[in-house]
């Protein structure tokens, strides 16, 4: 081979490793996205559990209440 012909392929091969470092860099940016996104997702997955247990309790409290009052109230004729 001719020096010159060592010189393109040498220059072809650093624009290669190039690309594949920056695929590299983009590649683990996209991990640490996905995972602040499963952080934040489990978060809202825990907060609406929370709330609908609360939803549920009061739910329940409410309709006991209910139930008491139509106890002491009666049918009404």
């Amino acid at each position: 081979m001719m020096p010159e012909q060592h010189d393109q392929l040498f220059l072809a091969l650093g624009r290669l490793e190039g690309k594949v470092d920056s695929i590299l860099t983009f590649n683990t940016k996209l991990e640490e996205q996905i995972q602040a996104h499963d952080e934040r997702i489990r978060h809202l997955e825990h907060h609406k559990h929370f709330v609908l247990g609360i939803s549920a309790v009061i739910a329940a409290g409410a309709s006991a209440v209910v139930a008491i009052l139509a106890k002491f109230i009666g049918p009404t004729p």
